[in-house]
């Protein structure tokens, strides 16, 4: 699930909010995306899409992505990923300087789980479902899916192998009863 949540343009997202929860019904995983470069956009999706994880299977992996890293990777003066991580740096302001660490991230991961009565010993580590990617470069986008690949397939795996056949036999239905058919029936 994404959730493009910058400050300066709301218009249409509320209009498909009450969407969400159709979306993550029965999910086996669930991403949720924020604009590392506004701050805003990790909060609105705590506020927003936190609740919509009810419909969500029990199990249900959740991944947390900062997506846009490219932009904060571009701007003078910044180191990138790997600099100056400050959970506290996280207010409002302009694209192009990375205003959500990923701390804060994780720290959202951790509200996830809190909110979803899971206990952080039966489910992935915030260091292991928390990402920043960049959809333009690239960055870590393999990385994400495959990571989120390698642990739902056993989650599913496991789901289906304890509910009932999803098939019918056709072969031991008995047949239907003739009935007549025609314009002079």
């Amino acid at each position: 699930m994404k959730a493009d949540s910058r400050p300066h343009s709301c218009g249409g997202r509320e209009q498909f909010h009450g969407l969400g929860s159709m979306y993550c019904r029965g999910a086996a995983a669930v991403i949720l995306t924020y604009d590392v470069n506004h701050a805003q956009s990790l909060l609105e999706l705590e506020n927003r899409f936190l609740g919509l994880t009810d419909t969500a299977s029990a199990d249900c992996l959740f991944a947390v992505v900062g997506n846009k890293v490219d932009l904060s990777e571009e701007a003078p003066g910044e180191g990138g990923q790997g600099g100056g991580r400050d959970p506290g740096q996280a207010g409002g302001g302009s694209g192009g300087s990375k205003q959500v660490q990923l701390e804060d991230a994780m720290a959202f991961y951790k509200k996830i789980l809190k909110y979803k009565m899971l206990d952080e010993k039966d489910v992935p580590a915030a260091e292991q479902m928390c990402f920043e990617t960049s959809a333009k470069t690239g960055k870590n986008v393999d990385l994400l899916f495959e990571t989120v690949f390698d642990m739902v397939v056993p989650v599913i795996l496991r789901q289906r192998a304890q509910a009932p056949p999803q098939t019918v036999d056709i072969a031991s239905a008995p047949p239907p009863a003739r009935t007549r058919s025609g314009c002079c029936s």
